[in-house]
């Protein structure tokens, strides 16, 4: 899982506990704070109907 969605899929692993780190190797992509808080934000949303995206 190349690009954006590895970071995506890296960042809520981190937020629920499971890595301890988000960093990925060289040339891996990091998310902005500015996404970050976007993929919290659809998380959060997401949740309202389905407790599996709850973090």
């Amino acid at each position: 899982q190349l690009g954006i969605g590895l970071a995506v899929r890296k960042h809520v692993l981190k937020r629920r506990g499971i890595i301890t780190s988000d960093a990925q190797r060289k040339p891996g992509l990091a998310l902005s704070q500015t996404a970050r808080a976007e993929v919290d934000y659809l998380l959060e949303r997401l949740a309202r109907r389905d407790r599996r995206a709850a973090v």
